[in-house]
């Protein structure tokens, strides 16, 4: 198969990304042929490193304009695409071309599909929960999707050997940006947990993002007074990765990042972005897996300060952190490898190229897409205008309360020298009366 594979992100790596690298890595391994469409940079160089073909692309609009003109003088088999602006690029391609089209979904978003689900022709969840919430929001969808789990690389294995030692260590990885809130806030109750303030945990954080310097700052100040420490790591390359969490005794993690903690034998609490979930155990797994380790959930609303240091406390005992480094292990090999997911994603969408999928009438249907363009233009400009005129507004309202400070300040100064003169004025006075008498 020659593949087509759009992806739109924000930050530099994450998640998602090794998401893609995983499957790139089995296409290519499977003498399959794949391009990638995303930005520029570290993936986009590590996709071509394995092999893949990649078109790098800003996703402005001018420049999504030339990327199609390119990717429709070539010829692809299937459309693979990842949410939001990838999306929007794939569709328009593999429906401009009458292949079919896979999308995936890796959380608590329906990527607006009820408007163009007919034209997909599946729809892959990465949990049964995601799968559950996009069939409530979208039932035309139901025959059509199918869950295959993240799976975690061979790479990820345990140690050979463990060494006991009277001082704990405990690894935090997680990108740390702004829609990784809550994991933030939740590792931070975990340190401002006097409970937990007692222990001899010495902690790793591995990850970066626009709010580490921030998040490093109160990270820091709720060790103060402990005998704790907190080592930075940054970003961890995907090839360092198992080495640096073998050095960890258990693993608070969200998503494919729990996965792979529990791959390498170690005892791993769950906490997503949208969802708390614990720690991982024989009872708990199956709940936490259908919401992709924290993928699912109401945030803050359904996290109670205190429980993750409940958690922690349960993995100071030695002998339960070796049993659940067992079961975690067992687990992710016997559901969770990355080679089992990929097998399955490739016979899917061998299926789904062999279906293929109905030609569109594109004459037909032009002043349909014209009119939507359209009015999906005007709609943006009347936006843009009602949003410049609200800046004007809050311009002015600044201005304003500016100038209220200032002439506030002038009488707060002018009622200060006024009470310095009264105040002097009543000394002279009583001087005077000392002087009478």
């Amino acid at each position: 198969m020659n593949i087509l594979l759009p992806v739109f992100f924000h930050s530099a790596m994450g998640g998602l990304h090794r998401h893609i690298l995983s499957s790139v890595k089995a296409f290519i391994r499977e003498n399959h042929h794949v391009t990638v469409v995303c930005k520029p940079g570290p993936f986009a160089d590590e996709v071509e490193r394995l092999g893949g073909k990649v078109t790098r692309t800003d996703y402005s609009i001018e420049d999504v304009q030339r990327v199609i003109d390119e990717i429709m003088g070539k010829s692809f088999d299937i459309v693979y695409a990842h949410p939001f602006d990838s999306r929007q690029l794939g569709l328009a391609i593999a429906e401009s071309k009458a292949i079919p089209f896979v999308l995936v979904i890796h959380g608590m978003y329906y990527d607006e599909i009820e408007q163009y689900h007919s034209s997909v022709s599946r729809v892959i969840a990465v949990s049964e929960q995601i799968a559950t919430y996009l069939v409530e929001h979208c039932p035309a969808i139901e025959s059509k999707l199918t869950v295959i789990p993240n799976g975690v690389d061979d790479a990820f294995v345990p140690d050979a050997t463990s060494v006991s030692s009277e001082r704990v260590t405990g690894l935090f990885t997680s990108r740390l940006d702004a829609d990784k809130l809550f994991i933030l806030d939740v590792f931070l109750d975990a340190l401002e947990d006097e409970r937990v303030r007692s222990l001899p945990i010495d902690w790793i954080v591995v990850g970066d993002g626009t709010q580490r310097e921030k998040y490093a700052s109160r990270y820091e100040e709720a060790l103060e007074g402990t005998s704790q420490t907190i080592k930075w790591l940054g970003w961890v390359e995907q090839d360092d990765l198992p080495e640096a969490m073998r050095r960890a005794d258990f693993i608070i993690a969200p998503g494919r990042s729990a996965l792979e903690g529990m791959a390498v034998g170690k005892p791993t609490i769950a906490v997503g972005s949208k969802s708390y979930q614990g720690l991982v155990t024989p009872s708990t797994w199956n709940d936490i897996a259908s919401t992709n380790f924290g993928g699912i959930g109401t945030k803050y609303d359904g996290y109670t300060s205190g429980q993750i240091g409940d958690a922690i406390l349960e993995l100071m005992d030695e002998t339960t952190r070796q049993e659940l480094g067992r079961f975690s292990t067992s687990l992710v090999d016997e559901h969770f490898r990355d080679q089992g997911a990929q097998l399955l994603l490739l016979s899917l969408l061998e299926d789904v190229r062999q279906e293929g999928v109905e030609a569109i009438d594109l004459v037909h249907r032009y002043p349909h897409v014209r009119y939507d363009e359209l009015h999906v233009r005007r709609a943006n400009r009347i936006c843009s205008w009602k949003l410049t005129n609200r800046e004007q507004r809050l311009d002015v309202m600044r201005e304003e309360l500016e100038a209220t400070k200032r002439l506030l300040d002038e009488l707060q100064a002018i009622q200060a020298e006024q009470s310095a003169e009264i105040s002097q004025l009543r000394l002279t006075i009583q001087r005077l009366s000392d002087a009478t008498e």
